[in-house]
């Protein structure tokens, strides 16, 4: 996947969680390949730094939304508003996200609701707000950025793993519902990625990394573009046919396993 290509010229998208790690990759991605973007979170102050990142390399500026993607309103009225500045919707890419480190029996009522309702609620409700702008306009397509722990369980981010094991059953469903109005819903599940926000929150120390990094077949973490180009390819003609599924970007971490086997022979 190349920006050079143009890909998305004319499409418009929204990026929620827009102005940081992944969100802020994929913002720059859409922008190179042609497309017109709205970036949206809780913080005006990032999305304008983000912003201004994207136009210093000479695409056109996003639009820039707050948004607080627990609230079904707040995320009516940011689906509304690019829609009625860009007189379109084509995608949309459910990448906000909230995640910290604690034993199950030590997280909080409101450090569940925290991320559960950003993760979980915040991908159903920009995904309805979303969908129903999309049936006006011939269909779209929405990624939903899911994460490999949502397949197994999750030691210390309990409330992480639920919610994102509720947005790989999500996908499956409303890929299904909304498939009859040409609008195809995927998801991309990485696993550990190097951005400055996860290394704050959940992996402080260089030793954590290196184990992490060492139970990875292919040697190292994801990195931003790693996710990026794998939205980017679903999002794309390319993957005109492909609905309901997760792509995996985790250089094999679920299968860690396999490891404990030790260097396989031949």
């Amino acid at each position: 996947m190349s920006g050079e290509a143009r890909l998305f010229e004319g499409k418009v998208g929204i990026v929620t969680g827009g102005a940081t790690g992944i969100g802020r990759g994929l913002m720059r991605g859409l922008a190179a390949a042609g497309a017109r973007v709205t970036i949206a979170s809780r913080k005006e102050d990032r999305l304008r730094a983000a912003a201004a990142e994207v136009v210093e390399t000479g695409c056109d500026a996003p639009h820039v939304e707050v948004c607080d993607v627990r609230d079904a309103e707040s995320c009516e009225r940011m689906v509304k508003a690019t829609a009625e500045k860009f007189g379109r919707l084509d995608f949309l890419v459910n990448n906000a996200g909230a995640n910290f480190l604690c034993p199950a029996m030590a997280i909080s009522a409101n450090g569940w609701r925290a991320v559960v309702e950003t993760v979980l609620n915040g991908t159903f409700f920009c995904s309805v707000a979303a969908a129903r702008v999309m049936m006006e306009c011939g269909g779209g397509a929405i990624v939903n950025m899911a994460a490999t722990n949502g397949w197994n369980g999750s030691p210390l981010i309990a409330h992480s793993g639920a919610a994102k094991a509720g947005v790989l059953n999500l996908t499956e469903t409303l890929a299904v519902e909304w498939a009859p109005f040409k609008i195809r819903v995927n998801a991309v599940a990485p696993g550990p990625v190097a951005t400055e926000g996860a290394k704050e929150r959940l992996w402080r120390e260089d030793d954590a990394r290196r184990r992490i990094e060492e139970a990875i077949p292919l040697g190292r973490m994801a990195s931003v573009d790693d996710c990026v180009q794998a939205t980017l390819f679903l999002l794309s003609p390319a993957a005109a046919y492909i609905t309901g599924t997760t792509l995996a970007v985790d250089g094999g971490e679920r299968l860690r396993n396999w490891n404990r086997l030790g260097p396989l022979p031949g």
